[in-house]
């Protein structure tokens, strides 16, 4: 090998080395979202938290609990996947108990609750509403803040015709309507139903990311270079906010995340712009 040869090789095995760090990065991110109503006069503020699969943040979860206090939002919002093999996950549990606390906190289940066992999907939601959190499965809630309301609807995380319908029958053209699905391949469907905005997580963020280029490899439900994986997208009336989700490494050492740091969402719903 010559020397030039040498130090090209060099070069490439030390910027792959130093890259593959930064690449990889798990630590959390946050992502502020605005969204506009006509129906609205003043403004109410979301946090939505999704694809825990029991990841721990810190000593009792504070890097979560943290995060969500500073941005000090009306509501919780627990989109799905919150749990990853069975109820009593330390981490997922203690997360709710502490933000239930402090804030109306809603949940809507997502696959892996449904896939754990018999009647697991059943239990969750039952130590849930002991718990105190307002479970969305086919379900409606008003939520009132700063003189303004909105209706959060939300279905289980498996294709649920009867629980949509439930929801759309409860569409209030008064206020902003509020979908929370697990599924965002499902958007081009939802977005005909009358729901101003649909919060979804599941995709992960296609995984393994190369902006501006790729914006994901894989998602469950998608298959390779899924369409809707992070950010907001639009259709006829109705806008979307896909979460890259909170689960990282150890369970995702097989396939890591790449330029897909694990985030979560804060969304500012506020009356229209002038």
């Amino acid at each position: 090998m010559t020397r030039k040869k040498f130090i090209l090789l060099s070069a490439i095995l030390s910027a792959v080395l130093i890259g593959i760090p930064f690449a990889c990065n798990e630590t959390l991110s946050v992502s502020d979202y605005k969204v506009f109503s006509g129906k609205l006069d003043g403004a109410v503020k979301l946090a939505f938290i999704s694809d825990v699969h029991n990841t721990p943040y810190g000593r009792n979860m504070n890097g979560l609990v943290n995060t969500v206090r500073q941005y000090a939002p009306d509501a919780v919002i627990f989109g799905g996947d919150l749990f990853d093999d069975e109820w009593g996950e330390p981490n997922s549990v203690l997360l709710v108990k502490r933000l239930v606390e402090l804030y109306p906190c809603f949940y809507s289940l997502g696959n892996h609750e449904f896939h754990m066992y018999d009647e697991g999907a059943a239990l969750i939601k039952n130590e849930m509403r002991s718990l105190g959190v307002h479970v969305l499965d086919g379900r409606s809630f008003d939520l009132t803040a700063n003189g303004s309301t909105v209706r959060i609807h939300g279905i289980d995380g498996v294709s649920s015709a009867d629980q949509l319908n439930r929801c759309r029958s409860l569409i209030s053209p008064d206020m902003p309507n509020i979908l929370i699905n697990h599924y965002p391949e499902e958007f081009p469907m939802l977005s005909t139903m009358g729901f101003d905005l649909v919060l979804s997580g599941h995709a992960h963020g296609g995984q393994i990311r190369i902006p501006p280029f790729i914006k994901g490899v894989f998602a469950p439900g998608q298959g390779f270079f899924p369409r809707f994986t992070n950010g907001v997208y639009y259709r006829g009336g109705s806008e979307m906010i896909v979460s890259r989700g909170l689960q990282r490494s150890p369970r995702d050492l097989i396939v890591p995340r790449v330029f897909n740091r694990p985030e979560i969402i804060f969304v500012e719903i506020v009356g229209e712009r002038t």
